[in-house]
């Protein structure tokens, strides 16, 4: 008698302690590996940068995102002078009303920073993200 293997585990192994034949493998066997692929979670290795400017405070920001991590992390640098003045490691807090991601964090405990990432889909190059820091807000584009 021939089995399927799938995951490495004989079918039979898989099916005879539900009461099943072998023949109840053959449909079996595409059903479950279909949903096994369907919930198999994105394991590529994107990582983008989303960089920014707050134009009333001569603040660019460059916004640091991996797959893994989302975003984690962000820069803030003078404008003027290029000089890196803070930066901030971001959590994720929730979803605003329109669906969207928000993430926050802090700069040295004292000023906040919040990132709206301007989509409901999973982030990819082209998405804009809002951020806010001591109470002013910029935009940037993710590559």
């Amino acid at each position: 008698m021939m089995y399927r293997i799938l995951l490495g585990l004989p079918l039979a192994l898989i099916f005879s302690p539900l009461g099943l034949s072998p023949s109840h493998a053959v449909s079996a066997p595409q059903t479950f590996a279909a949903s096994l692929i369907a919930q198999e979670p994105n394991q590529d290795s994107l990582q983008m940068t989303c960089p920014g400017s707050i134009g009333v405070n001569d603040v660019d920001f460059t916004v640091f995102f991996t797959r893994e991590a989302g975003f984690s992390r962000i820069e803030f640098r003078r404008r003027s002078s290029g000089n890196q003045i803070a930066e901030a490691f971001l959590s994720y807090d929730t979803e605003n009303a329109s669906g969207q991601s928000i993430w926050r964090g802090s700069v040295n405990e004292a000023a906040s920073v919040t990132l709206v990432h301007l989509s409901t889909r999973a982030a990819q190059p082209g998405d804009q993200v809002s951020v806010g820091y001591d109470g002013q807000w910029g935009r940037g584009t993710c590559r």
